[in-house]
C-alpha cells in the first residue's frame, strides 16, 4: 500500500513538471513565432520590393524599345508580312478581315507582368495590349472606330546552350488571353451601329485577337531576346524566394 502511495505522487510530481515544462515549451515556440514574423513580413516586403524595381525597369525598358526606330522598322515588316499572307489565304479563302475591312493600328505593349512556373524553372508572361481598331460595315458604309484590349501569354525558361553551354532564355508559345479580349466604341454611334457591332461582336473579338497575337508576339520575342539573362533569373529567383516566404507566414 505504501508503495502504491509513493507512485501516485511520484506520477503527479512527473505530470505536473510535465505540464510545466510543455507550458515552457508553447511560451518559448510563441515567442520564437513573434518574433519570426515580422522579420518574415521585413523580408518579404523586401522581395517586393526588389522585385517591383526589376519588373518596373522592365517596363521602362520596353517602353523605350517601344519608341525605336528598330522596333517601329520590326512592326511594320510584322504587318507588311502579315499582309502578304492575308493576300494569298483571301484568294483561296475570304477572310473576315476582307469582309469588314478591318484594320489595326496604333498597337502599344503597356506592360509586363511574370509568375514563376511550377517547377520554379522559368516565368510566366503576360503582355497587356491596347490597340485602336477601325471596321467598315459591309451593310451601313460607316466606318467604326473600336479600342482593343487583350493580354499576350507567353513563358520564358532559362536553359543552357548545348554548343556554348551557357544560359539562354527559351520563349514559349505566345498566344492570346481569350478571357481578357475586349472591344468598345470610341465614339458616340446610332443604335443600327450599336446592334451591328453587337450582332458581330464575337467574330470581330477573334478575328482582332488573332491579328494582335500575329504582329505583337514576334515583336515580343524581340523584346525577351534583348534581355539580359540574368535579369530573367534575378525575377525567378525573387519569385521563388517570396514564394517560400509567404508559405513560411
Amino acid at each position: 500500500m505504501l508503495q502504491l502511495w509513493k507512485l501516485v505522487l511520484l506520477c503527479g510530481v512527473l505530470t505536473g513538471t510535465s505540464e510545466s515544462l510543455l507550458d515552457n515549451l508553447g511560451n518559448d515556440l510563441s515567442n520564437v513565432v513573434d518574433k519570426l514574423e515580422p522579420v518574415l513580413h521585413d523580408g518579404l516586403e523586401t522581395v517586393d520590393n526588389t522585385l517591383k524595381g526589376i519588373l518596373e525597369k522592365l517596363k521602362v525598358d520596353l517602353g523605350v524599345l517601344q519608341k525605336s526606330s528598330a522596333w517601329q522598322l520590326a512592326k511594320q515588316k510584322a504587318q507588311e508580312a502579315e499582309k502578304l499572307l492575308n493576300n494569298v489565304i483571301s484568294k483561296l479563302l475570304p477572310t473576315n478581315t476582307d469582309i469588314f475591312g478591318l484594320k489595326i493600328s496604333n498597337s502599344l505593349i503597356l506592360d509586363v507582368k511574370a509568375e514563376p512556373i511550377d517547377d520554379g524553372k522559368g516565368l510566366n508572361l503576360s503582355f497587356p495590349v491596347i490597340a485602336n481598331v477601325t471596321v467598315a460595315g459591309p451593310i451601313i458604309g460607316q466606318i467604326i472606330n473600336l479600342k482593343a484590349s487583350l493580354d499576350l501569354l507567353t513563358a520564358v525558361t532559362i536553359e543552357t546552350d548545348p554548343q556554348t553551354h551557357q544560359p539562354v532564355a527559351v520563349l514559349g508559345e505566345c498566344a492570346s488571353d481569350p478571357t481578357s479580349i475586349s472591344l468598345s466604341l470610341l465614339d458616340k454611334h446610332s443604335q443600327i451601329i450599336n446592334k451591328f457591332v453587337n450582332s458581330v461582336i464575337n467574330t470581330l473579338k477573334s478575328t482582332v485577337s488573332s491579328l494582335l497575337q500575329k504582329e505583337i508576339c514576334p515583336l515580343i520575342r524581340i523584346f525577351i531576346h534583348s534581355l539580359d539573362v540574368n535579369v530573367i533569373q534575378q525575377v525567378i529567383d525573387n519569385l521563388q524566394h517570396k514564394t517560400q516566404l509567404q508559405t513560411l507566414i
